[in-house]
């Protein structure tokens, strides 16, 4: 017989992870669409472009301050915040009318919506969980945001064929709706202040504690956070990067519609879950998020000189090694993004410091978004691909150079 405690752990990781699902149908929707946006309304793809790079630099702000202000109040409360935010962006969207300057202002509202979701969902998982669920509950929620991306992209395509780009946004603020009733209902029952934070292991006077006797300033620099922000970075650069322009790569290599190329996209959400998986694999027999983390880098590295020979040459091996290079950079962000905040939780830290690793890979996200757009336009697919094989490069010689200091941190 099942234990009380148990089905409440599950029933937590379940509404954690849907509404993790539900923050990447509202943030990608216009990522989703954007070849076809670009398309209909005539414009060029870095005026398009801009509209994401706008949204990734305000979530990226935004993860700071929500990371912070996750640390100090009801975590419940702010992600609630955000899903209402974000629900009522994406149904405003459709009525802007192809509006380049609006479209701006309000997905960059929207970016500082979704901001709401991550940071302060890792503090509740970590105060709700034991470890072991904890470590369970990331790999469910990332794994949950991929299964949003492959709803989306298998939806999209269908809307334009339908009605168009807009019929987009009305699903996805109609699920956000339903999310609002879910997440304040389904969590009412969760305590607001739970006696110990369960992954640390100490209770509330040691975690205060040891915040007073280590600075941020000591924190960051035992921990190599430097190096760790420029991982992140790099693999928010391709990871969001090849998800926002592959539909594009698509279509003008090998002349499909925008509707058969954002289809193709599927593949990659499907091969990211694949790339969790394996890199949950990996760091449980390596036990070092940095080593995996370096060797899932050096995979990536491989697949992307891999592409060259094959771009334009064949489609279908073109989109299985694009869908295996953001797999293996899904499984990088499982590792610095979800596994790391852990270790910042004795010192009362975990909401900041998960939101400031999201930062970075939104910072990653916002110069690929607008980077690979000017990238492809001025020099060709050709030497954007050869960039992420760049890219690969430095962020697995970054990770290399701390391992050591990492595992010295997490002794």
């Amino acid at each position: 017989m099942k234990t009380k405690t148990a089905i409440n752990s599950r029933t937590f990781i379940w509404l954690c992870a849907i509404v993790y699902f539900t923050s990447y149908l509202t943030r990608n929707s216009y990522n989703a669409v954007i070849s076809e946006i670009t398309s209909s309304l005539g414009t060029s793809a870095d005026a398009t472009g801009l509209i994401g790079t706008c949204a990734f630099l305000t979530y990226g702000v935004g993860q700071i301050i929500c990371g912070i202000i996750g640390d100090k109040i009801s975590p419940r409360f702010i992600i609630l915040s955000g899903v209402a935010a974000t629900t009522v962006c994406n149904l405003v969207m459709p009525f802007l009318n192809g509006n380049l300057p609006l479209m701006t202002v309000i997905w960059g509202i929207n970016g500082f919506a979704q901001a709401m979701f991550w940071p302060p969902l890792v503090r509740m998982m970590a105060e709700h969980l034991s470890k072991d669920d904890y470590n369970r509950a990331v790999v469910s929620v990332t794994t949950a945001s991929s299964v949003g991306n492959i709803l989306l992209y298998l939806v999209s395509p269908l809307c334009i064929s339908v009605s168009g780009w807009n019929l987009v946004f009305y699903i996805t603020g109609a699920i956000g709706a339903l999310m609002v009733a879910t997440w304040f209902f389904g969590t009412k029952a969760l305590p607001e202040k739970p006696a110990e934070i369960q992954i640390s292991l100490s209770t509330e006077n040691d975690r205060e504690e040891k915040a007073k006797n280590h600075s941020v300033a000591k924190i960051v620099i035992a921990s190599g956070m430097v190096f760790i922000l420029i991982a992140i970075i790099l693999q928010g650069m391709l990871r969001d990067g090849l998800a926002t322009w592959m539909p594009s790569l698509i279509s003008d290599t090998f002349g499909l519609s925008n509707a058969v190329s954002i289809l193709t996209a599927v593949l990659l959400p499907i091969f990211a879950i694949v790339g969790i998986k394996i890199a949950s694999a990996i760091q449980a027999r390596i036990k070092n998020e940095l080593k995996s983390a370096a060797l899932l880098y050096g995979v990536g590295f491989v697949l992307a000189l891999l592409m060259l020979p094959l771009l334009s040459s064949s489609l279908i091996a073109s989109v299985i090694v694009l869908s295996l290079i953001t797999a293996a950079m899904h499984g990088v962000n499982l590792l610095l993004i979800s596994r790391v905040p852990l270790y910042y939780a004795k010192y009362g830290k975990i909401s900041t410091v998960s939101g400031v690793l999201n930062a970075f890979t939104y910072i990653g996200s916002a110069a690929s978004t607008y980077g690979f757009a000017v990238f492809s336009e001025k020099y060709g697919w050709y030497f954007t691909v050869g960039s992420w094989a760049v890219i690969t490069l430095i962020g697995g010689l970054v990770c290399l150079i701390n391992i050591r200091k990492w595992k010295k941190f997490t002794a």
